[in-house]
């Protein structure tokens, strides 16, 4: 499994691709991790490229999401493959994270807000 950060506004987006299992999962926690330690408080996962999700994987995204909402941060989910979505579901946290379709959603929808407000 492959991860890549990168930033766009003031969200760093995680982008995984491959299977996030049980070898894979802390690669993805000391990416987050990172963000985290340089003062990040917006996480972006992009699961359009992850094929698989173990409970490991789960166990990383909640424990993630659980350390950034103490710092008033949040993480949210996009492009999330039907298969991986499944996993979400059978572990019943499929209402825990925000989850977008797709990467534009969540910043077209943020640049909306921007000018709705005075």
């Amino acid at each position: 499994m492959d991860v890549s950060v990168s930033e766009r506004d003031d969200t760093a987006i995680v982008s995984v691709d491959g299977r996030i299992d049980a070898e894979s999962a802390e690669r993805l926690d000391k990416a987050i991790g990172g963000v985290l330690a340089r003062g990040g408080r917006k996480v972006l996962v992009n699961l359009e490229k992850a094929a698989y999700m173990s409970s490991s994987g789960l166990r990383v995204l909640l424990g993630k999401m659980r350390d950034l909402r103490r710092t008033d941060g949040d993480l949210a989910l996009c492009s999330v493959r039907p298969e991986v979505y499944q996993v979400f579901l059978l572990a019943g946290v499929h209402e825990v994270f925000p989850i977008y379709v797709g990467l534009d959603e969540i910043f077209d929808e943020r640049d909306e807000e921007k000018q709705e407000s005075p």
